[in-house]
């Protein structure tokens, strides 16, 4: 096959045709800014704050959006989280800090050990115990979010930059219509749709429309180190059973995850006008903002035993 664009050989496979190894990092840096532009992610007065888990995904946004922020002398800093995950987020933690020292992106780590005594494992041996129901996932999901948000406002972030692609989103969408989370659906789109309250960061996507391979291709072309494989707890996870579902689907039927995305855009608007608009409190145990008198870390904390309220 020939390259779409240049005609060299095409050896990067797309929905659209294919494209060689020369054009496709550019192909993939236009679409993130196109994403950018259209949906108006960020301005140059923004602090831009990169969830880093020193993935493929996260790393591949980096590298893009800090690129447009160099170019307009705005501030912008990393941090990671280390859920205390053996052998796979150390690494991705180092491949993490290797990047940012690179680029001389300013970067913070925070640790599941200092914030809550324990890591996400040793947490979920005790939920288990406990007869918790609760997966692995989810509570590093909750407790992780917490960190992020918290940690980014009080760095000065506007924006919260996260790695979030096509495939994911895709994932997300289906797993929340499942499970009859349509409230949660008011997060979805390139800009989350959180509250506009002062304690919430808001969360911006570039990489949206970008897909799982192409954004593993763009860190191999771009010689950006990774892990190229998923935490080892996922593989027992809904996400996982889900992800598998939608790939069978796209083999047979070549789009449908585009589709998925195109059309939860169209619908989210709608979402947001019956949920983002709800009252914001402030968590009577940690004082962080929530939905409800006690935010979803805090009685996830509490459901285990790890404190009192």
């Amino acid at each position: 096959m020939k390259c779409i664009l240049c005609n060299r050989k095409g050896e990067i496979e797309l929905q659209q045709g294919h494209l060689c190894e020369k054009c496709f990092p550019e192909y993939f840096q236009k679409k993130v800014y196109r994403t950018i532009r259209k949906y108006r992610l960020f301005s140059k007065d923004d602090v831009l704050c990169f969830a880093l888990s020193g993935g493929k995904d996260s790393l591949a946004v980096a590298y893009v959006v800090s690129q447009i922020a160099r170019k307009q002398k705005q501030r912008m800093f990393a941090i990671g989280v280390d859920e205390g995950v053996k052998n796979y987020r150390e690494i991705q933690l180092e491949d993490m800090k290797r990047f940012c020292d690179g680029l001389g992106i300013e970067y913070h780590i925070f640790r599941f050990s200092d914030e809550y005594g324990k890591t996400n494992e040793e947490m979920m041996d005790i939920a288990r115990k406990k007869g918790v129901d609760i997966s692995q996932c989810t509570l590093c999901g909750i407790l992780r979010r917490r960190i992020l948000n918290r940690e980014a406002r009080n760095l000065g972030a506007t924006k919260m930059v996260v790695g979030h692609n096509l495939d994911d989103e895709a994932q997300t969408s289906l797993m929340n219509l499942f499970k009859g989370s349509v409230d949660l659906m008011a997060r979805l789109g390139p800009a989350s749709g959180d509250s506009k309250h002062k304690g919430f960061i808001p969360r911006i996507k570039p990489l949206y429309f970008c897909t799982n391979e192409e954004t593993a291709a763009f860190t191999r072309l771009k010689g950006i180190k990774v892990l190229y494989k998923a935490c080892p707890h996922r593989k027992d996870s809904f996400r996982e059973y889900v992800d598998k579902k939608i790939e069978s689907i796209e083999k047979d039927y070549p789009g449908t995850k585009t589709s998925i995305i195109q059309n939860i855009i169209k619908i989210v608007p709608l979402i947001r006008k019956e949920y983002i608009n709800s009252e914001i409190k402030v968590c009577r145990i940690c004082g962080e903002p929530s939905r409800n008198s006690t935010c979803k870390s805090c009685d996830t904390l509490r459901k285990i035993g790890l404190i009192k309220a």
